[in-house]
């Protein structure tokens, strides 16, 4: 009689995928019907029987798998298999852990920096704005410079909304400062949120500079009056997405130090 107890290295497979293995053997090479309890994470027993036979005198027909330490597993055969099923039933099973394995997998081609570009271009445009390659190639440049790689597919989707969010910045901020006085509307508050995902950008505010209505023509220090020292600099504490981060923008006066937004 054949040994009806072997123990197999499973190499990568689950435990799941193990008796998923063991039920196709028994169910489609061996036309046995089948009865699987769970009786711990680690012990699975499967009853069997043939249909054609009584099942009184199959209750003893089970096949119960161990699993072990260091990717392996015990399996134990027990009730009336005969010898060329246990042969068979071992043969296929080994085959299976053997082909599943080394499946060759085919290795998406990685995607150049030109053909990024014109992607990211293509999503924009198809959220109704209009953007010049020049433009998304200097923020994947950006992206470049701070993360040393290109970005990767499933990024894609994040650096879209990022673009929209930095060429849509003024708006955004406008509607951010008018929330901080009133209440704003429910289309207003909705619009926004379709564009940053539920991320408010009054969060970011810092209280300590100070917000003031957009001025036509040139700008000017709402503290000393001078127009020609205004520059325009980063505020680190107005995050419009936190990854890829983008900051916003605040003014700053060179002459008296003031800054606003």
């Amino acid at each position: 009689m054949l040994e009806r107890s072997q123990s197999f290295d499973v190499r990568d497979k689950s435990y799941n995928e193990i008796q998923t293995i063991m039920e196709n053997i028994l169910e489609k090479s061996l036309s046995l019907s089948i009865n699987t309890k769970r009786l711990g994470r680690s012990l699975l027993r499967i009853t069997f029987f043939d249909n054609e036979t009584d099942q009184e005198q199959q209750k003893d027909n089970r096949i119960t798998i161990l699993q072990e330490q260091e990717k392996r597993v015990y399996i134990q055969i027990k009730g009336k298999l005969t010898d060329a099923q246990v042969r068979q039933l071992w043969k296929e099973f080994e085959k299976r852990l053997t082909n599943s394995t080394y499946i060759e997998k085919i290795e998406k081609t990685t995607p150049s920096k030109e053909e990024i570009i014109q992607e990211i271009k293509r999503s924009i445009e198809l959220k109704g704005f209009i953007v010049k390659n020049n433009d998304i190639q200097t923020f994947i440049e950006n992206f470049i410079e701070k993360f040393d790689r290109l970005p990767k597919e499933n990024e894609f989707h994040s650096i879209v909304k990022g673009y929209i969010i930095m060429i849509n910045e003024d708006y955004l901020v406008e509607k951010a400062e008018t929330s901080i006085k009133s209440e704003p509307s429910t289309e207003i508050r909705e619009s926004v949120l379709d564009i940053i995902e539920d991320k408010p950008l009054s969060d970011s505010f810092n209280n300590s500079v100070i917000v003031v209505e957009k001025s036509v023509g040139r700008r000017k220090c709402p503290s000393c009056g001078d127009e020609g020292s205004i520059h325009e600099v980063t505020d680190k504490n107005l995050i419009l997405m936190d990854y890829p981060r983008i900051y916003g923008k605040k003014k700053y006066c060179g002459k008296c130090g003031f800054e606003w937004k």
